[in-house]
């Protein structure tokens, strides 16, 4: 078994972001209990961080305007679905009606990102199928290095309302609540209860993204 740990994993995979586009290593951990497998490294530049990591051999890549809340991630997973996804795909994958949900998830399993032909894990040897991973990512970053590594942000209103709206219809689709009971402070600091939806949080980001970037 290979003894290298997962930043030594990302570091050989990811080289290229530090010698082809300036970003720099801004916080790397090994996992206490399976460092081989398991960490997170975040890299940053001037306006980006690209943050790898990985939980049982599971790794993933999100994407962060610098000066954003880490909650506010693009990745590729949800860039890959919008980017290869028709119109009337969209509306499916988009819909709330619980009816829909059959045939959102066979479409949704069909466009996956790591479903796709040499993404899929086999389960036989968790090393191979990180390492494996790691460079389809790292492939996959070259390919699409105009979206998310060279300070252009232009597309990332659309890419983000998308991944929203996606995660609220799942959660309706599944029979999930659109809005939850929030407690707040009001102008007079008294607390009052209000109905906010539940991902009012990243609507209100979105609204933020598209004020910034688009004017």
């Amino acid at each position: 078994m290979s003894k290298e740990t997962f930043i030594e994993r990302v570091k050989k995979q990811f080289s290229f972001l530090e010698s082809e586009y300036s970003f720099k290593i801004i916080f790397s951990s090994n996992s206490d209990v399976r460092p081989q497998t398991d960490g997170i490294v975040k890299y940053a530049s001037d306006t980006t961080m690209v943050l790898i990591d990985s939980e049982t051999g599971q790794a993933a890549i999100r994407f962060v305007r610098l000066h954003d809340n880490e909650n506010y991630y693009i990745d590729p997973v949800s860039i890959h679905e919008y980017l290869n996804t028709s119109i009337v795909e969209k509306k499916l994958l988009l819909s709330k009606n619980p009816k829909d949900q059959p045939a959102a998830m066979n479409l949704f399993n069909q466009k996956f990102l790591l479903n796709q032909p040499g993404w899929k894990s086999r389960g036989e040897d968790v090393l191979e199928d990180l390492e494996k991973r790691l460079k389809n990512y790292a492939n996959w970053l070259k390919e699409h290095a105009n979206l998310c590594l060279k300070g252009d942000f232009s597309r990332w209103p659309e890419f983000y309302e998308y991944k929203t709206h996606r995660l609220s219809a799942d959660e309706l689709r599944m029979g999930g609540k659109e809005t939850i009971l929030t407690v707040i402070s009001d102008d007079n600091g008294s607390l009052k209860a209000i109905e906010l939806p539940v991902f009012h949080q990243e609507m209100e980001h979105l609204e933020k993204l598209k004020k910034e970037i688009q004017g």
